[in-house]
């Protein structure tokens, strides 16, 4: 015999939900994003899609899990399509070969993908860092206020950053 399950919850009942997981559903985005700005939007998404989907939720009682598991999935779709248009902005910002011949092309376009590689395999925090400084062009201020770091911090892990590219792009110079 099945047990017996919650009731589905109710239009009248959501505003409860969200007062009560905002919080978790945050913490799960930020652990992934380390943006607040980057982080409220994935809640704002996640509770949408909740509220779209309030009539198919079966058991009340499972929709924590439920919104935890969509804020994930939408923060590493939200973090993958930065890394996509970081690729892109990399690939715009390399200067032209002034001929315009297929090497140069092809080069440039493989010193992108080569940057993009070392990029994916630092921390995210300091990739993130990385990229709002050099590809967003971002102040350290701004930076460090859109990542909730200290000034310092950034820094540090800017400077860590280019030394890794430095380092793994050496066969590039």
């Amino acid at each position: 015999m099945r047990a017996p399950t919650a009731a589905p919850p109710q239009p009248a009942d959501f505003a409860s939900i969200v007062r009560r997981h905002t919080p978790l559903v945050h913490a799960t985005a930020m652990r992934v994003l380390h943006s607040h700005a980057d982080a409220d939007d994935v809640v704002q998404e996640t509770f949408l899609a909740a509220w779209t989907h309030l009539g198919s939720i079966v058991d009340a009682a499972a929709i924590g899990g439920w919104l935890v598991t969509t804020a994930r999935r939408r923060s590493y779709d939200r973090f993958s399509g930065a890394a996509a248009r970081v690729t892109g902005r990399l690939d715009e910002s390399t200067p032209a070969a002034e001929d315009h011949a297929p090497t140069g092309v092809t080069e440039r376009a493989s010193l992108a993908q080569a940057a993009t590689a070392v990029l994916t395999t630092m921390p995210a925090t300091q990739r993130r860092c990385w990229e709002l400084r050099h590809v967003e062009q971002l102040s350290y201020r701004e930076v460090a206020d859109a990542l909730g770091l200290p000034v310092s911090t950034v820094r540090g892990m800017l400077v860590r950053a280019r030394a890794t590219l430095s380092r793994e792009l050496a066969a590039w110079r």
